[in-house]
């Protein structure tokens, strides 16, 4: 027994020695430097070492803490990119769009971001089968702007870090590379209270490195926490302040849950109690009307045609998943205003074709064209708010989750969604020829599923670039494409087709009223620029709002459905 004991002990013995000698044996690619520490769009992340082979491509993944200015921190991040070696000790990654944006967010929502953690380079070996080289440096620290927010977002960030510094009782100097100076601080001041001295350096808020006066935004309404460099010794300091006698503009994160809870109970309350207005309960008879009449497989064909229409339908389908594949990753974009063009040429085009005569011709036209200048008012007034026409910018400014698309988040922009929508709407109402109205609806439904409803962004891989994501990503913008285009077209069919002159009274009389209305939405948020946790509230109350509503409407139009068809009584 002793015998054997013993030769256990020999074998764990063994093992144990064995496994730390693996553990500590040396990299075979060496990270001694990485250059520079602060980042914006198409700088050179530069990392100098020893070992790294040429000729293949580099895996750079950083693991760490991820601090935005005014936003939670993120305690633990993964963030791959693509490096290529230049010389045998140098290896490059280009800071692009799509990797600013895993740092500091999308939209006007991005921040300054600080990370702190470890970059770990990986090579695949050139013997198959073998582990890859692998190099990693520890205790990095990176600061990296966004580039895709807007100067009014940025002045408002700074008015607000002015209002906060003034609460502390700080009087800054001018920003430098190590941070904030210090220049004056107030007696009797929270500063003050809390051992801040004039000569001071504000290092970091929260986390975030403060290399401009905007990233002095609190994360919290309850304390901040901040760092402080005191010049003659040279050593950091963090302090707690508190942050509750401050009333600033901006509304803190911590309070979204209760922004939400709030109006989603209102919204229930309202929708399942509070009985609905006269005209929707006659929409979900027509409704079931309409349903009582054709047979799902029916509703299909005609959505989707068969035949000729059936191939047009799965070829553009194609086309759009193609370019929601390329769109992230290509250096070339397409212009939102010239797909625009396009879809109204051949939507407008389907209506003067199957229009009798030149006259009928010239007057459907008119009409049609009327209610297509009320579209591209919608979409103007929306390019207007986000500042950029191309559709990765148009893209780049919402996230996947519906509580995060451009038609949730902003009042003005579920105005002009509506609007676009309801004018397509119209516009179909009107006899048309049947192959362009197909092309020209499934032009307009991409168009909009980009500009309003999340484009091809997978929730919570917005700025992933992996072929799988770019993959699910074209899946699903074909998915909204199509969903949006069988939701206009059903309301369309519900409606009822009217002759093309009535479409000019309803373009005056409902659809620029709205677009007024989102415009000056739209003029009023740039003075009152909403915060992050505003915007989270509105999208996600939009969001319940019209969950809410497809499920009361499609729950009493099954009941209709289910009701006896009303018949009148021979002998009356």
């Amino acid at each position: 027994m002793s015998r054997l004991a013993f030769l256990v002990l020999a074998c764990v013995f063994m093992a144990l020695f064995g496994c730390q000698r693996d553990a500590v044996a040396p990299p075979l690619v060496d990270i001694t430097e990485v250059t520079p520490r602060e980042l914006e769009l198409g700088d050179h992340l530069e990392l100098r070492g020893a070992g790294f082979p040429q000729g293949r491509p580099a895996r750079v993944t950083f693991e760490g803490s991820l601090f935005r200015a005014g936003d939670r921190p993120v305690r633990s991040i993964t963030i791959e990119a693509d490096g290529t070696v230049t010389t045998p000790d140098r290896l490059e990654v280009i800071l692009k769009e799509s990797l600013i944006e895993r740092f500091c967010g999308h939209g006007d929502q991005g921040a300054h971001a600080t990370f702190r953690g470890d970059v770990e380079v990986a090579f695949d070996s050139a013997t198959p089968g073998a582990p890859p080289l692998v190099g990693r440096r520890r205790a990095i620290t990176l600061d990296v702007r966004p580039s895709s927010v807007r100067a009014a977002v940025l002045e408002a960030r700074a008015n607000e870090g002015m209002r906060v510094l003034s609460y502390f009782g700080i009087v800054p100097g001018p920003i430098t590379s190590r941070g904030l100076p210090i220049e004056r601080v107030t007696p009797g001041s929270p500063a003050h209270r809390a051992g801040i001295e004039t000569g001071d350096v504000l290092v970091a808020l929260d986390g975030v490195n403060v290399r401009d006066v905007g990233d002095v935004v609190p994360l919290s309404a309850r304390s901040t926490e901040i760092t402080i460099r005191h010049p003659d010794s040279g050593n950091e300091e963090s302090k707690t302040l508190s942050m509750l006698a401050y009333a600033g503009e901006r509304i803190p994160t911590e309070l979204a849950p209760a922004l939400v809870i709030v109006p989603f109970a209102l919204v229930i309350l309202l929708l399942l109690v509070a009985p609905g207005p006269r005209s929707l309960a006659l929409l979900e008879l027509r409704i079931a009307s309409s349903l009582r009449q054709k047979r799902i497989l029916d509703l299909a064909k005609t959505l989707f045609g068969k035949g000729t229409s059936l191939v047009l339908s799965i070829l553009v389908s194609a086309i759009l998943a193609a370019v929601a594949f390329l769109a992230p990753s290509s250096s070339t974009d397409l212009d939102g205003v010239i797909l625009f063009a396009i879809a109204t040429v051949l939507l407008v085009a389907s209506r003067v074709a199957a229009a009798r005569g030149f006259v009928g011709s010239l007057r459907v036209l008119l009409d049609v064209g009327t209610a297509a200048l009320s579209m591209s008012g919608a979409l103007a007034v929306l390019i207007a708010h986000h500042g950029g026409v191309s559709l990765s910018d148009l893209a780049r400014a919402q996230g996947g989750a519906p509580w995060e698309m451009t038609a949730a988040t902003h009042p003005a922009s579920a105005i002009l969604g509506f609007g676009f929508a309801a004018a397509l709407v119209s516009v179909l109402r009107v006899q048309g020829a049947p192959i362009l109205e197909r092309i020209a609806l499934l032009l307009c439904s991409a168009l909009a599923t980009i500009v309003f409803f999340g484009a091809w962004h997978v929730p919570g891989l917005e700025a992933s670039r992996g072929a799988g994501t770019l993959f699910l990503g074209g899946l699903l913008f074909v998915l909204k494409t199509w969903i949006f285009a069988g939701a206009v077209w059903a309301a369309a069919y519900v409606a009822g087709s009217h002759p093309s002159h009535d479409l000019r009274r309803v373009v005056v009389r409902r659809f620029v009223p709205g677009i007024l209305l989102a415009a000056g939405l739209v003029a009023l948020s740039r003075k009152l620029l909403p915060s992050a946790a505003l915007e989270t509230a509105c999208g996600a109350t939009s969001a319940a709002l019209f969950v809410l509503l497809a499920v009361r409407l499609g729950t009493r139009v099954r009941a209709a459905l289910l009701r006896p068809e009303p018949h009148a009584s021979p002998f009356l």
